[in-house]
């Protein structure tokens, strides 16, 4: 018995260990150092060179894979600034996906009424959306951590008090239960951006399947699945298939 405590013991708190150099690299990937290329960039811009600098901007969002909200705010307002409304408004979703910024959700109605373009309308629940998809992450170790801490009281600490174990083993499970939600369903909807005017939209996954709407680009939509180069979308309410090639994952 002492033996199997002792790994029991063991396991718990490398699990903890494990979970707290998880975060903690996090953190410093957050603190990591500034690459010269958005240095470049950045003093590019200062000098209205935005051309120059938009190059640069996308050279470290698609080939090295980096984007602090403040590069997707210039990026944003460079593409409109040249009328690229809907690359603008690409831009302004990946920076409310990484800051929850309420002036980023206004500054897209703007455009898209401007433009009168679908799928921009927000409601408290997809705020929640985005803030349980910002923090998934530090939510999932965080309950591991108060699981693997409810796992040792109970299995090294003996009480009199059995209602007060079975209300831990009760909360045990509802973290549980939670831990398999966020793991499991709190990515929130997939979403995309018609990237492309005069593009048709099908009742069916194929080119013979009746045309339900020509669309401009800009209009964002919920992305429901994928039908080898189709697209399966919901559109007015209703489902429908696109090209992928017409679309760009938020």
């Amino acid at each position: 018995m002492m033996n199997f405590q002792k790994v029991l013991r063991k396991f718990i708190l490398t699990s903890l260990l494990v979970c707290l150099n998880i975060v903690g690299t996090q953190i410093v990937w957050a603190d990591a150092p500034i690459d010269p290329l958005i240095t470049e960039a950045d003093s590019l811009y200062k000098l209205r060179q935005y051309t120059e600098s938009f190059r640069l901007y996308e050279q470290l969002f698609y080939e090295k894979q980096q984007a602090s909200p403040a590069m997707l705010l210039k990026m944003a307002f460079i593409q409109e600034s040249l009328d690229e409304y809907s690359e603008a408004l690409y831009y302004l979703n990946e920076y409310y996906q990484a800051t929850s910024d309420e002036l980023a959700i206004e500054k897209m109605r703007e455009l898209s009424t401007e433009h009168q373009l679908r799928g921009y309308e927000y409601t408290d629940y997809d705020l929640f959306y985005n803030l349980l998809r910002k923090y998934r992450y530090f939510i999932i170790f965080g309950i591991i951590a108060i699981l693997l801490v409810s796992l040792a009281y109970t299995a090294f600490r003996k009480s009199e008090h059995q209602s007060r174990f079975n209300g831990l083993r009760l909360g045990m499970l509802v973290a549980i239960g939670l831990l398999f939600y966020v793991t499991n369903y709190s990515v929130g909807p997939s979403l995309a951006i018609i990237m492309n005017d005069y593009v048709p939209i099908m009742n069916g996954p194929s080119s013979g399947a009746d045309v339900v709407y020509i669309t401009e680009k800009g209009h964002r939509v919920q992305v429901e699945g994928e039908d080898d180069v189709w697209a399966k979308i919901e559109w007015n309410g209703e489902t429908a298939y696109i090209r992928q090639s017409n679309l760009r994952p938020i």
